[in-house]
């Protein structure tokens, strides 16, 4: 029979044991100098299947920009004022109703497809041209001020690009992380809404804390997202969210404290009626975010 100091010594043993905590907590959060600078490269690619009036119509695009970050003043806080500048721009499209074609800002030569064109004056409105941003250590975007003499050149292009489309260009460029420490296992959401010439769609992401990757030490973050579109009010074009499905992960360097890669599928079965046609499609949708 254990004797009742030892009895009372594996009592306490087992207390101590259940009150310590499963996992430790992991604190994320994004770190800037004043004076560095960030490169990111955003990759997309898009598959789309249309069914139009019993006709099948198929397209491939791949986008591609180039992103440059310029840390200002950081507070005390961490939060960093600065610049992001989209330093070019590189289309691909294969097949559908507006044919081939190719565009890259970095050319001098004018492209010669209807579409490339009106698309090289949208894109030469924003190329090199900055944009001041104020961003939290979670990521969460403060303030996005667009310079005038940008908005008097977006004025010009005929509603395809706008000051609420380049605000949500950049808000939704940075992963946003939990305020506080996070254990394995622990999840948090982040909402973005996307303008739409038919609605606006709203991605709210699930993101789940797998701790660290086996391959580079980073913290491992899992994306599972949640579509929904609402159409617009009076718009000719009534569109219907079929289904949805995707996922993703986010490589974050804690010690260096920005996102090293993120990358995430999705796929979706759109209806849109149009004057009394139906468009069926098929959207899937690959994007890649990685630091240079």
């Amino acid at each position: 029979m254990l004797s009742g100091s030892l009895r009372r010594l594996l009592l306490l043993g087992l207390a101590l044991a259940s009150c310590a905590p499963v996992s430790a907590q992991e604190k994320l959060a994004w770190k800037f100098t004043s004076g560095e600078s960030l490169k990111y490269v955003v990759e997309q690619s898009t598959e789309m299947q249309m069914s139009i009036a019993g006709q099948k119509q198929s397209m491939q695009l791949k986008q591609t920009l180039d992103m440059d970050w310029k840390i200002g003043e950081v507070a005390s806080s961490g939060d960093a004022s600065m610049t992001q500048t989209i330093g070019r721009v590189q289309v691909q499209s294969d097949g559908g109703l507006v044919g081939g074609f190719k565009y890259d800002s970095s050319e001098s030569e004018a492209p010669t497809n209807a579409v490339a064109k009106s698309m090289a004056d949208v894109f030469s409105r924003i190329i090199n041209k900055p944009f001041a941003v104020t961003m939290q250590p979670s990521g969460k975007i403060g303030k996005v001020d667009v310079p005038k003499e940008l908005l008097e050149a977006l004025a010009g292009s005929g509603g395809a690009m706008s000051e609420d489309t380049l605000k949500q260009l950049m808000t939704q460029s940075a992963v946003t992380l939990p305020k506080d420490g996070v254990s394995k296992g622990e999840s948090w959401e982040n909402v973005q809404n996307v303008d739409m010439p038919v609605g606006v769609m709203t991605i709210n992401s699930k993101l789940t804390y797998l701790g660290n990757d086996s391959k580079t030490g980073f913290a491992e973050i899992e994306m599972k997202p949640t579509i929904s579109i609402k159409g617009k009010e009076g718009s000719p074009q009534q569109i219907t969210l079929k289904k949805s499905e995707g996922g993703g992960k986010v490589l974050f360097d804690q010690k260096a404290g920005r996102v090293a890669q993120s990358d995430v599928d999705l796929t979706m079965e759109l209806s849109i009626k149009q004057f009394g046609q139906q468009i069926d499609q098929q959207v899937k949708q690959k994007t890649l975010m990685k630091l240079q």
